[in-house]
């Protein structure tokens, strides 16, 4: 009150207008949010939804995919064998928006992306809620068919989107329970490397390790379907379950000791052992320049169409340079992205 007595009191001129004005403008913004505007400079931190002057909210939810897997091999759980995974994270993303809006375009995403759509109502029946009434939107970096996690992408983006509306997060446990009922996926919406059960969406365990990884790949083209591989990929694991399971230990050992060069040879052996299954045409020139471009690892998409060189720490560009090279004398265009978190 002494302040506040001095400062009208003993205050200049100025000070008392810019006082006046600063509690106008307060007044006015004050009033917009009552009706229920979007102003900048107030971020609503339930939803997260980016802040403007308008009455329309919009949403979005992103995932990020994979260049394929460090290794994919069976794992005996209960006596049966489960197909497991350490995917190989990219700094590739799906991205889902939504728009409050009279325009529903619900029919869309049911012909466009079934999977989401599904994400959708599984979602709600998890939730108990109600289908937001408005306009979705897709765009995504992962090409479908390639070993990417395209798809598992999508429905996570879709999920985190939802949340968004909601005000909400879907934990791990549920956000398996919704892809369980979908597809066989992997394990993008958790922010580690874990070594996850794709058929049964469940995480047998998650690494502290979080090693940054460069891969150098490309596209052998073509498409595969995951899941028509099923039980071509479980016929085989049993043919060659001791190699998988020491292939296995030594890549959960080079994690948890932060062996990088030595989770690159484990995937390489995994790649080598996928050649029965599901062959690349181009792995054998891959294993024979591995060394002459210094490269500690080759991975693959196991159930995809991509192949590549594992870096621990990334070349110099003039080895960058000539394998690039390398991968357009043999038909194609190299690729790079960044794995880790």
């Amino acid at each position: 009150m002494r302040f506040c007595k001095a400062f009208f009191l003993g205050g200049c001129v100025v000070k008392r207008r810019c006082f006046w004005l600063t509690l106008k403008v307060f007044f006015v913004f004050a009033v917009l949010r009552i009706r229920g505007f979007k102003v900048s400079g107030f971020v609503d931190f339930t939803t997260s939804s980016w802040v403007m002057l308008q009455n329309e909210k919009r949403f979005t939810g992103v995932c990020h995919g994979t260049v394929g897997e460090i290794i994919q091999g069976p794992f005996h759980i209960n006596r049966n064998i489960s197909i497991s995974v350490i995917s190989l994270h990219a700094r590739k993303f799906s991205w889902v928006h939504f728009m409050n809006s009279d325009c529903d375009n619900i029919e869309h995403v049911a012909n466009e992306k079934p999977r989401s759509m599904k994400a959708i109502d599984l979602y709600g029946a998890l939730h108990k809620t109600k289908r937001p009434k408005g306009e979705w939107g897709f765009y995504s970096e992962l090409v479908t068919g390639k070993g990417m996690s395209s798809s598992t992408a999508d429905i996570v983006a879709t999920i985190r989107c939802l949340d968004k509306i909601n005000g909400r997060v879907t934990d791990q446990k549920s956000v398996s329970k919704i892809l369980k009922g979908i597809e066989r996926s992997d394990s993008v919406f958790i922010n580690r490397y874990a070594l996850y059960l794709s058929d049964m969406q469940q995480t047998v365990r998650t690494f502290s390790s979080k090693p940054q990884l460069h891969c150098y790949y490309i596209d052998e083209g073509g498409r595969v379907e995951t899941e028509g591989t099923y039980e071509l990929l479980l016929m085989h694991y049993r043919k060659k379950l001791r190699e998988y399971r020491r292939n296995l230990d030594s890549a959960i050992s080079a994690f948890d000791n932060r062996d990088y060069r030595r989770l690159a040879e484990c995937a390489t052996q995994s790649a080598i052992l996928s050649q029965n299954v599901l062959p690349k045409k181009n792995l054998d020139s891959f294993l024979n320049y591995k060394e002459h471009f210094g490269a500690d690892g080759i991975f693959v998409a196991h159930t995809g169409t991509l192949i590549g060189y594992l870096y621990a720490r990334n070349p110099l560009e003039t080895m960058v340079a000539d394998v690039a090279a390398f991968a357009r004398s043999l038909g194609h265009q190299i690729h790079y992205t960044q794995a880790g978190f």
